[in-house]
């Protein structure tokens, strides 16, 4: 199965699969250009306080008594872009910005009634 991987270009545009992303750690420092280490010790930071974590129905690694996983989703790489600085944690933090204050049209039906009463 071929990892769905988020990618940011060298002017700053990220692209994001359509299908549920799944990557791995050296996939993640290479995303951000970042050490492996940096990446592997903020991850594991972020699963401890329980702010996010990895997919372990995919495979996992035993590391002593713990199992990690070894593949990680879109909650992941957004918690990492706001724990570490390069440029492209910038672009990819500004990408989230405008995804989340995106305003979409929706139409909300309203039903005009007159002289009607509520119980």
């Amino acid at each position: 199965m071929k990892n769905r991987i988020i990618t940011i270009n060298d002017s700053g545009t990220v692209n994001v699969p359509n299908k549920d992303v799944r990557m791995t750690i050296c996939e993640i420092a290479d995303l951000f250009g970042i050490f492996y280490q940096t990446a592997k010790t903020n991850i594991r930071a972020i699963e401890k306080s329980g702010i996010g974590s990895g997919d372990y129905s995919m495979s996992g690694t035993v590391e002593g008594t713990k199992v990690t996983p070894d593949y990680y989703g879109l909650e992941m790489v957004t918690a990492l872009a706001f724990r570490v600085k390069s440029a492209k944690t910038e672009a990819f933090r500004s990408w989230v910005i405008k995804k989340a204050m995106r305003q979409e049209l929706t139409a909300i039906p309203i039903m005009l009634t007159q002289n009607a009463m509520l119980n």
